[in-house]
């Protein structure tokens, strides 16, 4: 049997933008590789990614509108869907606060827009923050001016790379490949987490850190380097170099490291990295931000690599990401005025239940927040309150099950669009490869036929408008021919970020930290930070409806203070001040004594997601979620 191979992309919420090899043959049989011709996919993808078509032709996807009748859903016309929803916002055309738009990241590209165009040109609620990395980003914007990072490859010019949590094994395997590459040409690796995870597996050696207390590790190194005295070229381009140092000469060494909890002989050895000769590079995780205190962990991190010189250099840098999005003009963002109001993404149950006027029409796309968000079951209640819910959806998640309309949205490989990457520099040309199972459509197509159902019609741009809109930037002087022809094309961004110490605030300097929090002490009842960290297998909720029973499994250090009384041959119990659940034991050596490591993306509704067991908490900055800042504790 004949196959056809066409060049498409990734289009899921993954740091790595892949560019595929997608196979097809006669009998609707499909499989996706990576591309061998790809400057950073080389060739491979990760196993999440190959095992895609099963997603693509699951018996439970939904493959037509669905609207609520009692209890249950049914099968409703595209027409009849489209015109329920139009009459329910015509209905609030003149109080548009009164319609909410909740908004994420698993539908991605440049056309995945059109329903921010939509409603931010209606004027509806939107939201603010983030269960991801806007922590992170809001405190590099604040060190160095703007989000930027040297190009991936540049990771092979370092004699030395530090890792702060970033589990790669789980998290990107590409940056993997490259930190395998660099460590055998001699680079040294040095893993910081508090987890140990994956990173045993590409670094010489991992220190074990306290749970969301990086900080103090970071500016315990700082306050030695200016102790030692910066480099000239160091003090000339650093604002506020006397007042961080006033700051940090209040902070006993000692007292710092017992704070993160790091002996002084591996403080010394990363201290080392920081001070020998050549370039270090500086890997910040996503997770250590996700800490009420996690913007002051990245900002101590970034104030370490600058003030060792190790910024604005090849073979250094610091890479927490970039923009996916930075390649393209914003088409989605033409046409829109300010949101009558923010809803935080943080706690977005309580907020859409204290929302006044209240919110009676709400539209979730890319999002599943009923499982991804802490604070599950206010979040369900409060949308079942809700006049009229629908949900983009192509399965019946916790989320979809809370809606009135339900909108089968095309699948990556089943829409055309184009996609970035928060990792690397290429425009990935994601090509449609078959039509959509059942009656599913692209989002793109029926948000614009909704928009012009509208009484006062909202007319979208024709989606070879948006695609060419998008690549008018400066940054990809190439068009939508090209791109279509090769499959991907290179943006134009520097190699090296802040090149020479120039960084992007006005007056080219980078900016230190003003303060370093305490971070509060244990409760007793409460011993141990949850951290509901990447899993391997699975990309966020992107579960299977019928994934594996039985409780799911939490990893603990031989030395947890839960061990010590807990009957494990009896049914055990994650436990926090919202309710508990019941969990499988695993010891393993590498995780922090105070810490239980659980990996996030089960459904509610089959007992093993975590977020119902997560208070809403907000980082210190970007509305950052600070899921990492639950107690938790094991019981029988």
């Amino acid at each position: 049997m004949s196959t056809t191979q066409t060049i498409s992309a990734c289009l899921l919420d993954c740091p790595d933008g892949c560019s595929f090899v997608v196979e097809t043959d006669g009998e609707n049989g499909l499989r996706i590789r990576g591309n061998p011709d790809h400057p950073f996919t080389r060739g491979f993808i990760c196993a999440k990614t190959a095992r895609f078509p099963e997603r693509l032709a699951h018996p439970e996807r939904i493959t037509s509108p669905l609207l609520r009748q009692g209890e249950g859903f049914v099968p409703v016309s595209w027409g009849r869907a489209l015109e329920l929803a139009a009459g329910r916002i015509d209905a609030l055309r003149a109080t548009p606060e009164r319609m909410a738009h909740v908004r994420g990241g698993a539908l991605r590209g440049v056309l995945a827009q059109a329903s921010r165009h939509l409603f931010g040109v209606l004027g509806a609620t939107d939201t603010s923050g983030s269960p991801c990395d806007e922590a992170g980003i809001a405190a590099s914007v604040l060190d160095f001016g703007a989000l930027d990072q040297n190009a991936p490859e540049d990771l092979l010019h370092a004699a030395r790379i530090v890792n702060w949590g970033r589990d790669v094994t789980r998290c990107s395997v590409h940056q993997l490949a490259l930190l395998r590459q660099a460590r055998a040409r001699g680079a040294r690796v040095l893993s910081i987490a508090p987890d140990g995870g994956g990173c045993a597996e590409f670094s010489d050696r991992v220190l074990a850190v306290r749970p969301g207390c990086d900080r103090f590790l970071a500016a315990a190194a700082c306050k030695a380097l200016l102790e030692r005295g910066p480099a000239p070229e160091v003090r000339a381009a650093a604002a506020g170099l006397d007042a961080f140092q006033a700051l940090l000469a209040g902070h006993d060494t000692a007292a710092l490291l017992d704070a993160c909890d790091v002996s002084p002989t591996d403080f010394a050895e990363l201290l080392a990295c920081y001070i020998a000769q050549g370039p270090t590079a500086t890997l910040v995780g996503w997770g250590l931000q996700r800490y009420v205190h996690g913007g002051e962990n990245v900002r101590f991190i970034n104030a370490l690599a600058a003030l060792s010189g190790n910024v604005g250099r090849a073979g250094g840098g610091v890479y927490y990401g970039v923009s996916s999005g930075r390649n393209f003009v914003q088409w989605a963002a033409r046409g829109a005025g300010p949101a009558p109001r923010s809803l935080p993404v943080h706690d977005l149950g309580r907020a859409l239940l204290e929302a006044d006027p209240p919110v009676e029409f709400l539209w979730i796309d890319g999002m599943n927040p009923v499982a991804q968000l802490p604070g599950s079951r206010t979040l369900a209640r409060a949308m079942r309150r809700c006049g009229f819910v629908v949900v983009v959806e192509a399965f019946m998640t916790d989320t979809a099950e809370q809606a009135d309309l339900i909108l089968p949205c095309a699948l990556m490989t089943e829409r055309e669009d184009l996609a970035g990457s928060c990792v690397h520099g290429m425009v990935n040309y994601a090509a449609k490869v078959r039509e959509p199972v059942g009656e599913a459509r692209a989002d793109f197509d029926f948000v614009a036929e909704l928009g012009r159902r509208l009484r006062d019609p909202v007319r979208l741009p024709d989606a070879e408008e948006c695609l060419r809109m998008a690549l008018s930037g400066p940054s990809t002087p190439f068009g939508m021919a090209e791109l279509r022809a090769r499959g991907f094309m290179r943006a134009r961004w520097p190699e090296v970020a802040f090149e020479g110490m120039r960084f992007a605030h006005s007056d080219g300097r980078f900016r230190l930290p003003g303060a370093l929090h305490p971070e509060p002490g244990a409760p007793p009842e409460w011993p141990c930070a949850l951290l509901t960290l990447a899993h391997r297998d699975r990309l966020n909720s992107q579960t299977a409806p019928d994934e594996a029973p039985g409780p799911p499994s939490v990893a603990v250090s031989p030395d947890n203070p839960c061990l010590r009384g807990l009957d494990t041959g009896r049914e055990v119990f994650l436990a926090t001040p919202a309710g508990r659940m019941a969990v499988t034991l695993r010891l393993d050596p590498g995780v922090h004594p105070q810490a239980i490591v659980a990996r996030r993306g089960g459904w509610v509704r089959h007992g093993r997601s975590f977020n119902p067991l997560i208070a809403p908490r907000q980082c210190d900055l970007g509305g950052c979620t600070a899921f990492y800042s639950q107690r938790a504790r094991l019981e029988n």
